[in-house]
């Protein structure tokens, strides 16, 4: 087993170094993108961008209960009003799923994405497996679903959502049920835009939590957890 061989030293079989030997690849890859995106983005002011504005130029006010609504937290990543054209849409269909209303938070860099998380800006936050680890590490924010993307696999996936401790057991389940049930290959493909384009084009599932452990081992052999714990910064790039 994964833990056994790497704690107690037993003679690993062939399968298990390939195994490990792809996870430290995609571990460092992890790494070099995220020190890569931490340091050459300008950091600027979200931009909270409202489920009943056709724009994300302008803000009205809330309309509900603030304390009803659930944000959801994303990095830019293509033109403002394009994310917003192409993530609205999976709201608007939870809102329908869930009963819940939900606004979206958009982050000019990836780390103001977990941050937010942790800090219970946000209630949910798409973010990707390095920077899960690290939020989980550093605030405690929790797993509810993994991205699925053609070649990309289940135990590394490209996009994991997860969500602030503070969020009530029943809400969470409400929403990972939703989630679990969004079938963009199918009965909702028609309410969606260049969903392709996304990190999620199949729609989601929920892995084995216990198979993330393999990953969060061989980020505290790498040392991230505990530069993270320290308060490690990666050094801009110039």
């Amino acid at each position: 087993m994964f833990h056994s061989n790497l704690y107690t030293g037993k003679t690993k079989a062939p399968k298990d170094i390939a195994i490990q030997t792809t996870a430290r690849v995609f571990l460092i890859f992890l790494s070099f993108i995220f020190m890569i995106t931490s340091g050459c983005v300008k950091k600027e002011t979200p931009k909270k961008v409202s489920l009943k504005k056709k724009s994300v130029e302008k803000v009205g006010e809330v309309d509900y209960p603030l304390q009803d609504t659930l944000w959801f937290g994303f990095d830019l990543r293509l033109d403002p009003k394009e994310d917003f054209r192409t993530y609205i849409p999976l709201l608007k269909y939870l809102e329908g799923a869930t009963d819940r209303r939900f606004r979206i938070k958009f982050s000019e860099k990836y780390e103001d994405t977990v941050e937010d998380l942790g800090k219970g800006v946000t209630h949910f936050a798409f973010v990707g497996t390095l920077g899960y680890i690290i939020g989980e590490a550093k605030y405690g924010i929790k797993y509810l679903v993994s991205g699925v993307k053609p070649g990309v696999s289940e135990l590394y996936p490209s996009i994991i959502i997860a969500y602030n401790r503070s969020v009530d057991s029943r809400t969470v389940e409400t929403v990972r049920a939703a989630l679990l049930a969004f079938e963009p290959l199918g009965k909702h493909k028609n309410i969606l835009n260049d969903w392709d384009k996304t990190e999620m084009p199949m729609g989601f599932t929920k892995i084995n939590e216990l198979e993330l452990e393999k990953v969060k081992a061989l980020a505290r052999n790498y040392g991230l957890i505990e530069n993270v714990r320290a308060g490690f910064k990666p050094a801009p790039t110039k």
